[in-house]
């Protein structure tokens, strides 16, 4: 029996130990695009979610040295580089200065693309938090800085043209008790009529992996989602363990998802930090470079 008990201390004490090194850690994982409409000139955007507050290195040197040896055209963000969290947030807080000051640096840099999630959602419209919810947004506001919030923009990169939506779902959506989707139906309120496919390339920022559905249906060509931090724990085969809202073996953990039905694939990151649950284990932190190229090339997704 004794012996049982050691090895069990023993693994747990290295599953521990491994999860502390792959926090520490971020991986970049490379996802080349072929379109029509991409030029040979290839544009880059670099995507990330899920910050959650959390720093890697002195003033989160560890991402900034990879992206900007990356060097993207632009940077797309799904949401969450906040925690909702009253201790988290208020007042001059450290944990908040590290998403702020972090994306000050990099829209001095770079064009960047926020769309929310679920915790930027929660502190815009409680009313406890949202006066300073809005002052995080003077502090990160700039030329640079395009928050789409249920809103789009369209944009040319070494001349290929995008219209990269932002998509902010109402907080029931990531209930916890159930899981409840919206409709395409829904989407269109949100984002109004579906895309021209003609001339630009539709992105759409879905924090909710568990939207794609609705945002396939409503005519989203790629889907850039995160919020399961990848399941937590990845296991060979099945994948994510478990979702943000508890769900075992969630049917989107992480990765590449073509849809079935619709003309649409959806990236979903790993995302970068985590709280509540601050565990990973086979699930380094994520940074994705998308690099769109033209039909005809080599590489495809």
């Amino acid at each position: 029996m004794l012996y049982i008990i050691a090895i069990i201390f023993l693994l747990i004490y290295a599953a521990v130990v491994r999860s502390i090194y792959e926090r520490s850690v971020i991986d970049v994982t490379k996802i080349n695009i072929l379109h029509e409409l991409a030029s040979e000139k290839e544009p880059v955007f670099l995507y990330f979610a899920d910050l959650h507050s959390v720093s890697f290195g002195k003033d989160n040197k560890k991402i900034l040295d990879r992206i900007n040896a990356i060097n993207p055209d632009a940077i797309i963000i799904g949401g969450d580089m906040v925690i909702k969290k009253k201790k988290y947030f208020f007042g001059d807080n450290k944990y908040k200065d590290v998403s702020i000051n972090l994306l000050n640096e990099l829209t001095a840099k770079y064009p960047v693309y926020y769309g929310f999630g679920n915790h930027e959602s929660h502190l815009k419209t409680n009313e406890q938090t949202r006066v300073e919810f809005k002052n995080y947004i003077y502090r990160i506001e700039n030329e640079n800085m395009h928050i789409l919030t249920n809103s789009h923009q369209y944009v040319t990169y070494k001349g290929t043209r995008f219209c990269i939506y932002g998509l902010e779902t109402c907080l029931n959506y990531y209930s916890k008790k159930k899981v409840i989707t919206p409709d395409a139906s829904y989407i269109t309120k949100c984002l109004g009529e579906s895309p021209d496919h003609n001339h630009s390339i539709p992105i759409v920022i879905s924090h909710n992996p568990d939207a794609f559905d609705a945002v396939a249906e409503w005519g989203a060509e790629y889907v850039l989602s995160g919020h399961n931090h990848g399941g937590f724990v990845r296991l060979p085969v099945l994948g994510g363990v478990i979702a943000s809202n508890y769900r075992l073996f969630p049917k989107y953990s992480a990765g590449i998802y073509k849809h079935k039905t619709y003309s649409s694939t959806m990236l979903l990151t790993r995302g970068l930090g985590s709280h509540t649950i601050n565990f990973r284990l086979f699930n380094k932190p994520e940074l994705m470079v998308i690099r769109f190229k033209k039909k005809g090339s080599s590489d495809e997704l």
